[in-house]
């Protein structure tokens, strides 16, 4: 889990522009551009500024198993390069890992919302992917799930059906 995945899923998430961002914290938009690319590491004291100006912070979770943010960054990444392959083994490997917290930590790596992979049909996936492993075993859902943007208007037919 990198600073660049973390900001820029929670600035997506959220819906701000970098420049927005930037504007909010005070500081220089190319600086944000720096971080979530990678260019830059960010320290802790400036990825908490800027998390701070998007309603969030950093917190340790007592685990190794990967969060439902971190997982959309990694399709996101999948499909940027057009490797849909990988970003069904992300989207199987996060069903896998919810599956496998204890209660308390599923709910912990399940509240903050990933940043939209670019494809509303994978959106939509991870989002029913986590609603059905919390739901599943009757555990609190987080309000990101309930956004119309996380589902689709349209069923989506993952393979032809005869």
């Amino acid at each position: 889990m990198s600073a660049s995945g973390l900001l820029r899923s929670t600035r997506t998430s959220n819906g701000l522009s970098q420049r927005a961002l930037s504007a909010a914290a005070r500081v220089r938009q190319p600086g944000v551009a720096a971080v979530e690319s990678g260019a830059e590491d960010a320290t802790v004291s400036r990825l908490e500024h800027l998390l701070n100006e998007l309603g969030s912070q950093l917190t340790v979770l007592p685990t190794r198993l990967r969060p439902v943010w971190a997982a959309g960054e990694d399709v996101r990444c999948a499909l940027a390069v057009g490797d849909v392959r990988s970003a069904w083994r992300e989207v199987i490997q996060l069903n896998d890992d919810l599956a496998a917290a204890d209660r308390a930590t599923r709910v912990a790596l399940a509240i903050a919302p990933p940043g939209r992979t670019a494809d509303p049909r994978f959106d939509a996936l991870i989002a029913a992917v986590t609603d059905f492993a919390l739901t599943a075993a009757r555990l609190p859902r987080p309000r990101w799930l309930d956004d119309a943007a996380w589902s689709l208007d349209d069923p989506w037919d993952v393979e032809v059906v005869p």
